[in-house]
């Protein structure tokens, strides 16, 4: 790896997509105000195809000329990227401070065998995009490889300078101190070949990957793809002669919106879980030098790598569905430095990485502690003020009902549609309000903090360590001051920003309590 390298050819073909989508707003311009009164017989109409194609071929080029120009290597320890042609860049990350190298595979790239690659450090990082998939792999093993052999020559050293130091004091029994030292050092070598092995943690297998599509929320992830499509589409259909058509059958009107919405929402189901499915496909966790190597996908392929050592918080999210199975997922809140905006859906950058997607939570609680000894996993006093509960769905049940009524005065030929929709939004605000009552609440030790809450039809559990926590708000206006109840958040670091992590309408002297644990007041152990 000490002769430079260039980027996959592969390469070219994605600086056609990114100059596509770079120009993609003029390209929308001339399809809605030019494509209806184009006239193909008059050259003069040509002249916007022109500017478009001038836009799209300065773009083009210019990726081109970073392409050709990108090199990269590994030199004295250290991973070298050049990019410019008039205006070179060079850029240098330490092997000792790469944490993770994650590769990302398209459908495309997986045809032709390129990758994207991502290698971060905890303030900086590299993409290359593309190279070769044989490639990344030996970049990946290298420089595990090189981290290895810099650890060992660091112990080694090490353990030299104790036995010098010895040797001097010690004049008598130097054969036995330098044996000791010689077996110390075997020991370190020993240890850190052992870390390098790839462990097993957890494989996702079809049966599972298939039950935790089908309880994922499918319908919504099908819906949010399905919106920029609805939104493309819609100026082609000549809306005005269909309520013309419509109006004539108003008596099955809604009749055949019930059908047609039960039927959109089965079709959504079904699409969802396949996304879903193909999504976290072949879904497998390996745990190798303190670091998990996460790989899934069927059409875009993912190699992810999570330093245990930038782990903030571990997440339980549990649907209530799941629940009811005993299944659950865990996340991990990690920290990066490093802001990718080459590579979508970068978990890393995120903060919040999917660690076991789809697990019996006996089994997961077994992984997690095994992963991370240093957490207490311990169950949190439940329970918050009843004087909270209505508070969880009285404000949002009132814009409900005021939608509703919106929609029935325009369409009220709907009005069982809506009352019904209405119905089962507002039961499930209650719902979410009796858990939050019932079963919200937190867990305090001396150097950890335990929170449990709820979202609308999912139940979160955060643990974290107290040094982990950047900030603490709490919040609460007059007639919650009146009740006695006070709302707080801790702020812990997530990818390139932070997250809150809140319990609402919680008892003032809690609030209070715990203000004084983070500001290192006195501990209050009996919380």
């Amino acid at each position: 790896m000490s002769e430079p390298q260039k980027l996959h050819p592969i390469s070219y073909f994605n600086g056609i997509i990114n100059a596509i989508k770079q120009n993609i707003v003029v390209f929308f311009i001339f399809v809605i105000f030019q494509l209806k009164d184009f006239d193909y017989t008059n050259p003069e109409s040509y002249l916007w195809i022109g500017i478009v194609f001038v836009f799209f071929l300065i773009s083009y080029i210019s990726q081109i000329i970073g392409i050709m120009n990108t090199r990269y290597w590994i030199e004295d320890n250290y991973f070298i990227l050049t990019t410019g042609i008039f205006n070179k860049k060079r850029k240098e990350l330490n092997i000792k401070r790469i944490q993770s190298v994650d590769m990302t595979q398209g459908i495309v790239n997986q045809i032709i065998g390129g990758v994207d690659l991502q290698i971060k450090t905890p303030s900086d990082g590299i993409v290359l995009s593309v190279i070769s998939k044989k490639q990344g792999e030996y970049l990946e093993r290298y420089i595990d490889q090189l981290q290895t052999e810099l650890k060992t020559e660091v112990a080694q050293k090490s353990s030299t300078e104790q036995n010098d130091n010895c040797n001097h004091a010690i004049e008598g029994n130097v054969e036995d101190i330098a044996k000791g030292r010689l077996d110390e050092v075997q020991n370190t070598e020993s240890m850190l070949k052992q870390k390098n092995k790839r462990i097993p943690i957890y494989q996702m297998n079809f049966k599972e990957s298939l039950f935790m599509a089908m309880t994922s929320g499918a319908i919504g992830v099908t819906l949010a793809a399905l919106v920029p499509i609805y939104g493309a589409v819609r100026e082609l259909i000549p809306w005005s002669k269909l309520n013309h058509e419509i109006s004539q059958w108003v008596q099955i009107v809604s009749i055949s919106v019930l059908i047609i919405i039960l039927l959109v929402l089965i079709a959504a189901y079904i699409i969802g879980t396949i996304i879903t499915m193909i999504r976290f496909y072949g879904f497998s966790v390996m745990l190798e030098n303190e670091q998990l190597k996460i790989e899934y996908g069927l059409f875009n392929k993912k190699k992810v790598t999570v330093p245990t050592k930038r782990l903030q918080a571990v997440v339980e999210r549990q649907s209530y569905i799941r629940r009811l199975f005993g299944y659950t997922a865990i996340h991990f809140i990690i920290t990066s430095d490093f802001e990718n905006k080459k590579i979508e859906d970068d978990d890393n950058d995120s903060g919040s990485v999917t660690i076991l997607p789809f697990i019996k939570r006996d089994k997961a609680y077994q992984i997690i502690q095994n992963l991370v000894p240093d957490l207490s996993y311990q169950q949190v006093n439940e329970g918050m003020p009843l004087s909270g509960f209505h508070r969880h769905f009285l404000i949002p049940s009132i814009i409900v009902i005021a939608m509703a009524g919106i929609g029935c005065y325009f369409w009220n030929q709907l009005l069982l549609l809506f009352t019904i929709i209405t119905i089962v939004i507002i039961g499930l605000f209650v719902i979410k309000g009796y858990l939050y009552v019932k079963h919200a609440g937190f867990k305090m030790t001396e150097e950890q903090i335990t929170i449990q809450n709820f979202v609308l039809l999912k139940r979160n559990i955060y643990y974290f360590k107290a040094h982990h926590i950047i900030g603490f708000d709490t919040w609460q206006h007059t007639l919650l001051k009146r009740n006695n109840l006070n709302n707080f958040s801790f702020i812990v670091a997530k990818g390139v920003g932070t997250q809150s992590i809140n319990l609402k309408y919680a008892r003032s002297e809690d609030a209070n309590k715990l203000k004084s644990w983070y500001l290192r007041g006195k501990n209050d152990e009996g919380l």
